[in-house]
């Protein structure tokens, strides 16, 4: 009688960029200030209050009071957001306008207890009289190819 034993991997970061496929070089000096920014609801980071923000529930904030207000509806405070190692990437464009994507853990305090999201995120930042500014910023929940499939079961109807 034999065994066989079969190992497999996955790659659980499938949105890690591709090396080598965009600029990651170019103004230095600003990619390493914009590589430091992990929390955007730093009030120094705002032009006059002047972003746009999509949430990963679909709800749109302009600006950032706008969006504490909506996580106070929801009972939520910011705690935390911390980059998963590898799938942040800036690329720079003209030395003004820099977009910013990464798989990142965010943390909400909320009555019951923190309030954990995966999620993917795209951030522009433009550069206003020698100041990099946070002015849209997007999050998608992250799902497993396992999720998606049992989400894609659950919502697939026939014709």
């Amino acid at each position: 009688m034999y065994t066989f034993f079969a190992f497999t991997s996955m790659n659980l970061f499938g949105q890690v960029p591709p090396p080598g496929k965009y600029d990651t070089i170019n103004y230095p000096e600003d990619r390493k200030f914009i590589n430091s920014i992990s929390n955007i609801f730093d009030p120094s980071l705002s032009l006059n209050d002047n972003s746009i923000s999509i949430g990963a529930d679909g709800s749109i904030a302009y600006g950032l009071e706008e969006e504490f207000q909506k996580f106070a509806r929801n009972g939520m405070t910011f705690k935390s957001v911390v980059s998963v190692p590898g799938t942040e990437l800036v690329r720079i464009f003209n030395g003004q306008t820099a977009i910013k994507t990464k798989v990142a853990d965010v943390v909400f305090s909320t009555p019951d207890g923190d309030l954990h999201f995966k999620v993917i995120r795209a951030e522009t930042y433009i550069k206003d009289n020698g100041k990099w500014y946070f002015v849209l910023g997007q999050g998608t929940n992250f799902l497993t190819q396992e999720e998606f499939d049992e989400y894609k079961k659950a919502h697939t109807t026939k014709n």
